[in-house]
């Protein structure tokens, strides 16, 4: 087991860097969570409020959160297109995790509060257009 996760080939930084957080992160953790579920609660009120054909669906313990696009499009590569090229942003493909993730998004809650909402904001502007075209 160590070998597979290269546990076995520490170096002097990364024992250094793992000690120090035990001993030394948990305020920062702390900060961390804070900003993370602020993160949450801010995707989770804009989709709500500017992305009616997409649910977004609440994480329980992580810093990810799936994106339902399902009433845009099961399929994935419409998907890609519409979040590649269309709206110019980077969320996860759901079908990369299996064919029950196609017609879903993955949206990494670890960034700046600002890029995520111009990312969703970017994402909102396509889909409606989307919308628009299909109308």
């Amino acid at each position: 087991m160590l070998k597979t996760l290269s546990l076995h080939m520490e170096s002097y930084f990364g024992l250094t860097a793992v000690e120090t957080s035990y001993k030394h992160g948990e305020e920062w953790l702390e900060q961390l969570l804070v900003y993370l579920e602020g993160n949450r609660d801010a995707l989770l009120e804009y989709v709500e409020k500017h992305i009616p054909s997409v649910k977004a669906i609440k994480p329980e313990g992580t810093y990810m959160v799936w994106l339902d696009c399902r009433a845009i499009s099961e399929d994935p590569q419409t998907l890609k297109k519409l979040m590649f090229e269309k709206a110019g942003v980077a969320f996860s493909e759901g079908s990369v995790f299996g064919t029950q993730g196609a017609g879903f998004l993955r949206v990494n809650l670890a960034c700046r509060r600002e890029l995520l909402l111009e990312a969703l904001r970017l994402f909102s502007e396509a889909a409606a257009q989307e919308a628009a075209a299909k109308a």
